[in-house]
């Protein structure tokens, strides 16, 4: 998720008509140094924490700032100190209310006078989750995400940490109004580009229509084939169905880290970011205070890529839909509709709970028979091969 100089993401920027800045309170705390405990579920990063000496769970996201829910809101009273209405990535817009959170608990440390905001879409609720570790929560701190062991450090005392500054580069955060990290990579050895890390979204990058065409004349994306549809879920909802492009991407770097073949699928309006998918490949260091970013990769060069399915599923009307259809599945199935079972598993009943927890419904398989059923309620069988 993410709220950027005039932006809110996934599952995130957020456009305020006002001027508000989420950067605001802290902790009193010095030379600390935490580790919480994390779990990862499908990508996503939750930890526990407390709030009036009551525990919470919480997502981690660092694309977007702190939340908590409207009921949580209520519960504590919580001062009202804005109001507005933000766009999502996908340009979805809602309103929005920010309170003041006080008396929030990492381990020892001790958080007071934190904006959140209390948008909190429905499938939070599948999360099991009470708020959102935002990005404006760790502006003043050095923050470690070690996937090797699922442990976060929180601290102020870069010494407490192997860091090498052969793999760090630039982190800037001061620009925005929640102090979301951007950091640089290197695209074939020479193209550096500023993007987000959004810790809040499993995937390995995110990319737009519009980043690729500014970046054309670098011959940094390779199309591999041409679709229409919709397949990701965002803060208010389902993204618009679109032409979509699936790319190969030219070899690049971070921190010490060189990924290869690495195959993407374009969005049309969402914002460019790195994602936590980045995690399962080293370790993550994010120096707010010094302005370092740090990736102390488990292996330097990584070959990251995989088959494709010629369709993407996704969830939309309580059903399991086919969300994106490529080239090769053209002609053989519609955007939009409704797969009823895989293989032996049926899937006529879903939830949004079911599909988020869960590993997703093609996992694992090199083949799979879909039951698909057209809009009349006629029902067929499609098999489909992960070329």
């Amino acid at each position: 998720m993410k709220l950027l100089t005039c932006l809110l993401l996934l599952v995130s920027p957020a456009c305020f008509a006002q001027i508000f800045t989420f950067n605001q309170g802290g902790i009193d705390s010095k030379n600390y140094y935490e580790e919480i405990p994390y779990e990862n579920i499908n990508g996503k990063i939750f930890l526990e924490g407390e709030i009036a000496g009551k525990k919470h769970r919480f997502l981690f996201d660092t694309g977007a700032p702190v939340a908590i829910s409207k009921e949580l809101a209520t519960e504590l009273s919580a001062k009202v100190l804005h109001k507005d209405i933000i766009d999502d990535t996908f340009l979805h817009t809602d309103s929005v209310i920010t309170v003041e959170l006080n008396d929030l608990k990492l381990g020892g440390l001790t958080f007071n006078h934190i904006p959140a905001i209390t948008l909190f879409p429905d499938f939070y609720k599948c999360y099991n989750i009470d708020g959102v570790i935002g990005s404006n929560l760790l502006r003043n701190m050095i923050v470690s995400i070690i996937n090797s062991k699922h442990i976060i450090v929180f601290t102020d005392q870069k010494s407490k940490l192997n860091l090498k500054s052969k793999n760090s580069t630039e982190l800037v955060s001061k620009q925005g109004y929640q102090s979301d990290p951007q950091i640089k990579i290197v695209m074939k050895n020479k193209v550096t580009l500023t993007i987000p890390f959004d810790s809040g979204d499993n995937e390995f990058l995110r990319i737009n229509d519009k980043m690729v065409a500014s970046l054309k004349q670098y011959a940094l994306f390779d199309t591999l084939a041409k679709g229409y549809g919709a397949s990701t879920i965002g803060l208010m909802g389902l993204q618009s169905a679109a032409d979509k492009y699936l790319f190969k991407v030219a070899s690049f770097t971070v921190g010490n880290g060189k990924f290869d073949n690495l195959i993407v699928e374009s969005n049309k309006d969402a914002i460019p970011a790195i994602g936590s998918k980045l995690l399962e490949y080293g370790t993550v260091t994010l120096d707010f205070i010094n302005g370092k970013f740090y990736f102390d990769a488990n292996t330097v060069v990584n070959d990251v890529g995989e088959k494709q399915w010629p369709l993407r599923t996704t969830f939309a009307n309580n059903k399991l839909i086919a969300g994106v259809i490529w080239q090769k599945a053209t002609g053989l199935v519609k955007q939009g509709e409704q797969i009823i079972a895989i293989d032996d598993t049926d899937y006529s009943n879903v939830t949004i709970c079911g599909l988020v927890n869960n590993k997703p419904p093609l996992y694992g398989k090199e083949t799979a028979v879909l039951t698909l059923k057209d809009a009349q309620g006629n029902t067929r069988k499609l098999t489909i091969n992960k070329e």
